[in-house]
C-alpha cells in the first residue's frame, strides 16, 4: 500500500462533524466523485506487540486528481494520508493504511479531497494494548446474500444496524456476502446498507460459495473480480491472518466445496499450499506466549447438520485443526445458527455445563450463517456433538467477548433477543 502525509497546511482548518443517517434504497446508489461505500479493515500485524493499523477504503466515479483520508485523534485531522487508485466496473476504488496508531485511542477520520468532496466525518477506535485486562468485542455474522426476502439487503440492514447497538471493535463475516458474485450492483447494495457500520468498525469477511465461480474451469472456485477490488484483507485476501490485541483470527478459505467435492478439488487437502499455510499459522500462534486465543473462521462449516456437511472438506481439514489449539472454529453457510459441543479428535469433549468449557481441552464450533439469506429448515438436534439450535427458522448475529479470562459469545434473534451463549474460560 502507498501512504503519502501531505502538507499540513492543507488540512489545518476544523471541519464540522456530518451524520450519516444510511441510504433508503441501495440500487440508488452509485459511487460520484463524492465518497462512497465507506469501509475498514484491519491491517495485519507481525506480532502481538506490533502497533495497529488500519486500511480505509472508498469508491468515487471517474475522477481526475488524487484523494486522501485526512485523520487524527481530535476532529481538527491534523494528519493525512495518500490513496492509492484502482479502477475497477464498480468505478475508482480508493484504498489508504493508517500505520502506527496508538493503542486504545479514538481517531477521526475523513476521505476524498477538495476538488471532489469529502465523506462525512467518521471515528473509529483503535485496539487495547495486547497486556492490558480491557476486553474487546467483536460482532459475528454471515450469508447476509440478497436472496428470497433479502432481495435489497432489508434483512441485513436491520442485523447491521443492531450489531452496531453493541459497539464492536470489529466484525467477522462468514461469507456469502452477495448472492451473485458476478452482480457488481449486489456488492455496492451490501456495502452501501452497511455502511453505517463498516465506516466506523472494520469489516473482515471471508468468501463463500455465492462469492465465488461455481463451474468448473479456469476460474473454479476463485473469488469474483468485485471481492478483490471492495475488500483490502491481509495477506492473499482469501487465506489471512490478524492479531488484536492478544487473539490470533485466521480466515481460512474454503471456496466452493460442495462443488469441489465432486470433482476432488476441496481445497486444504494435505499437502496443499494452503494446508501447509494454516499448519504454520496455527503452529505460530500456538507458539507465541502473548497469544492467548486462537479464532478460525471459514464459510463451510466442519460439523453441521445436513447438506452443509461436505465429507471431504471435513475430511481434509478437520484433522488439522484438532492437530493445534484452536479455542472456536465458527462458519456460516448453513442459513440456522448451531452450537456444537467442544471437540477434541471427533470425540465431545466431558464437561458440567453445556453452556461453559475450558481452553485447552478442544475446539468449540459453531455455525452461524443467518444474517440475510433466507433461513433455511431447522434439524439436527439428534446430532450426538449438538448442543443447540433453534425450534424455528430466524435470523441471527453473535456478540462476542474476549478478555485475557474467557471468550463469551452470545447469540441474539433479528427482534434483540438472547437464544443462546457459551463461555471458554482459560
Amino acid at each position: 500500500m502507498i501512504i503519502q502525509n501531505i502538507n499540513k497546511t492543507l488540512i489545518a482548518a476544523i471541519f464540522p462533524l456530518f451524520i450519516f443517517t444510511g441510504n433508503p434504497d441501495y440500487e440508488a446508489i452509485e459511487p460520484s466523485g463524492q465518497p462512497e461505500l465507506v469501509h475498514l479493515s484491519i491491517a495485519s500485524k507481525k506480532t502481538v506487540r506490533s502497533s495497529p493499523s488500519m486500511t480505509v477504503t472508498w469508491c468515487t466515479s471517474p475522477t481526475k486528481g488524487r484523494q486522501y483520508v485526512k485523520y487524527g485523534s481530535t476532529p481538527d485531522l491534523e494528519l493525512g494520508s495518500g490513496g492509492k487508485r484502482k479502477e475497477s466496473d464498480n468505478g475508482l476504488i480508493w484504498t489508504s493504511v493508517l500505520k502506527n496508531l496508538e493503542n486504545n485511542t479514538k481517531y477521526f477520520y475523513k476521505c476524498g479531497s477538495d476538488a471532489s468532496g469529502w465523506s462525512p466525518l467518521y471515528s473509529f477506535v483503535t485496539e487495547p494494548e495486547y497486556n492490558s485486562t480491557t476486553s474487546f468485542r467483536t460482532g459475528i455474522f454471515g450469508d447476509t446474500q440478497n436472496n428470497a426476502n433479502n432481495e435489497e439487503f432489508q434483512k441485513t440492514r436491520h442485523i447491521a444496524g443492531l450489531m452496531q447497538t453493541y459497539s464492536p471493535a470489529f466484525t467477522l463475516h462468514m461469507g456469502d456476502i452477495v448472492d451473485n458474485g458476478s452482480d457488481a450492483a449486489s456488492w455496492k447494495g451490501f456495502l452501501s446498507v452497511t455502511q453505517e457500520l463498516n465506516a466506523a468498525v472494520p469489516l473482515m469477511p471471508v468468501p463463500g460459495n455465492h462469492d465465488v465461480e461455481n463451474k468448473p474451469g479456469d476460474n473454479f472456485q476463485s473469488p469474483f473480480p468485485a471481492y478483490y477490488d471492495l475488500f483490502n484483507l491481509p495477506g492473499n485476501e482469501v487465506n489471512y491472518s490478524f492479531t488484536y490485541k492478544n487473539v490470533r483470527f485466521i480466515a481460512v478459505f474454503s471456496g466452493a466445496a460442495e462443488a469441489a467435492s465432486k470433482t476432488g478439488q476441496v481445497r486444504y487437502q494435505p499437502g496443499s499450499p494452503e494446508y501447509v499455510w494454516l499448519d504454520k499459522e496455527l503452529s505460530m500462534a500456538e507458539a507465541d506466549k502473548d497469544v492467548l486465543w486462537i479464532v478460525v473462521f471459514m464459510h463451510y462449516p466442519l460439523n453441521s447438520f445436513g447438506w452443509s456437511n461436505i465429507k471431504l472438506w471435513k475430511e481434509s481439514l478437520l484433522p488439522l485443526i484438532e492437530k493445534h489449539r484452536v479455542d472456536l472454529c465458527l462458519a456460516g453457510h448453513r442459513h440456522v445458527y448451531e452450537r456444537h459441543l467442544q471437540m477434541k479428535n471427533g470425540i465431545p469433549v466431558p464437561s458440567d455445563s453445556n453452556n461453559t468449557y475450558t481452553s485447552g481441552k478442544g475446539t468449540v464450533f459453531i455455525t452461524l450463517g443467518t444474517a440475510g439469506g433466507n433461513p433455511t429448515e431447522t434439524g439436527g438436534k439428534e446430532m450426538p456433538s449438538m448442543v443447540f439450535t433453534p425450534d424455528e427458522k430466524m435470523y441471527s448475529f453473535g456478540i462476542m467477548d474476549i478478555s485475557n479470562e474467557s471468550i463469551t459469545l452470545r447469540v441474539f434473534s433479528q427482534d434483540n433477543i438472547m437464544t443462546d451463549w457459551v463461555t471458554i474460560h482459560k
